[in-house]
């Protein structure tokens, strides 16, 4: 069961499930079928008592509360009952596999945990890179028309997301092989460079900074020493990314004259600094994410308290508006300023345990995953970014239990 269960958290973290339904291999969608499968997969596989202790954690408490409010702001909300009933599964959902996953994470061997971090990270990335050579199945007639790609992600944004949640996740578990880790940095440049998001490159570069100040190591470094010479290695290291990526922009512009044009055209002369200063300045509000800002913080504005569960989802309700890019917005516009509140001392929450139990890529996940929230209105949503959260989670958790029972850790199980 362990292996079904490691199968299936690959095929949601590369998003090849979802791929697997459009080509019709699966011939029911993921939420109804894969996701109830690994549910009742992992409640057959763990006891409910060994698993109880993560309903105590801070991360399922935050679920649970936000679920809360979604049932209870159903009631006076403007939205449909089809968008109501499909938020209320989604962070139900999200409960359950988030249980799961990190009671897998931190029970399974270290070998099929690696392996399930680093199969899913090369899926996801090889499918965009995939996809931007020769293409994968159109099943649509926009992914047929976009230039950019995003492999099983569809969305570039989203493939991006993926990748460097995968990659962080894949360098806790190599950080002391030298080799591992250098296939693992370049696979997450490149493979997020060719999704042209911006976000996602600048998250890269976080990583890379962060990384290699604090000498690669799980643990914060306390040694100046140490911490100067490695900033010094982190100027060589942007020095040879700066190249990279010039080297890399002339290949995919000689063998992908496409990229040269319109939208994808300026992303890559942005990437690359090219770009004209009346280009950046009109590339900030694509897809209207700057007029979405400013009308739905007005809405909040007048609204503190919420407009009401699934309101930003339903465009019949909303005056046929997008969804707010946003998922703090999409908090405060839908569940009012309480629920804002609340993910704002989740995130400083996790800043406290990383510090707290030593775990220095889990401080850079937290940041990384807090500026997430500014790029994306469906993070706890996306199963991708769900696992990883699981998995740094369940580092925590982990470390918990051992200070309390170092040698009984978890009956019956084997410990990562």
């Amino acid at each position: 069961m362990k292996y079904l269960l490691g199968l299936l958290l690959v095929l949601f973290a590369s998003y090849a499930d979802i791929f697997l339904f459009r080509v019709n291999v699966v011939p029911l969608e993921p939420s109804m079928f894969l996701i109830p499968l690994f549910i009742v997969i992992g409640f057959l596989k763990y006891s409910i008592t060994d698993m109880y202790d993560i309903l105590k954690s801070h991360t399922f408490r935050f679920f649970a509360f936000i679920t809360l409010l979604t049932i209870l702001y159903s009631v006076f909300t403007k939205a449909s009952e089809e968008v109501i009933i499909t938020e209320i599964s989604l962070n139900f959902i999200t409960l359950l596999l988030y249980i799961i996953a990190v009671h897998f994470f931190r029970t399974e061997s270290k070998p099929l945990v690696t392996t399930v971090i680093i199969v899913g990270l090369l899926l996801c990335g090889g499918s965009v890179v995939y996809d931007l050579m020769f293409g994968l199945p159109n099943q649509s007639l926009k992914l047929a028309q976009s230039v950019r790609k995003g492999g099983f992600g569809e969305n570039p944004n989203q493939a991006a997301s993926g990748i460097k949640f995968l990659a962080l996740c894949a360098l806790v578990l190599i950080w002391n092989k030298k080799y591992a880790r250098f296939f693992v940095l370049t696979f997450l440049l490149i493979t997020v460079f060719v999704t042209f998001s911006r976000s996602g490159l600048v998250s890269v570069f976080f990583i890379l900074a962060l990384g290699a100040i604090n000498n690669w190591s799980n643990q914060f470094q306390k040694n100046p020493v140490a911490m100067i010479l490695s900033f010094f290695k982190l100027i060589v290291l942007f020095i040879f990314i700066a190249i990279s990526l010039v080297v890399l922009a002339n290949v995919i512009r000689a063998n992908f004259p496409q990229f040269t044009r319109g939208e994808a055209g300026k992303r890559l002369d942005l990437l690359t600094g090219q770009s004209e200063a009346s280009n950046i300045s009109s590339d900030a509000i694509e897809g209207g994410r700057g007029t979405l800002l400013l009308e739905y913080f007005d809405e909040f504005k007048q609204n503190p308290l919420g407009l009401g569960t699934g309101y930003s989802s339903d465009k019949k309700a909303n005056g046929g508006k997008l969804n707010t890019h946003n998922y703090y917005l999409y908090l405060a516009v839908n569940l009012g300023f309480l629920a804002l509140l609340l993910y704002i001392i989740f995130n400083a929450y996790n800043i406290r345990l990383a510090f707290k139990h030593n775990q220095f890529y889990y401080l850079i996940f937290t940041l990384l995953f807090f500026l997430e929230g500014f790029f994306t209105h469906s993070i706890f949503h996306e199963r991708s970014i769900l696992v990883c959260l699981a998995f740094f989670d369940s580092q925590i958790y982990k470390t918990q239990i051992k200070l309390i029972n170092p040698i009984n850790l978890v009956p019956n199980q084997t410990n990562a």
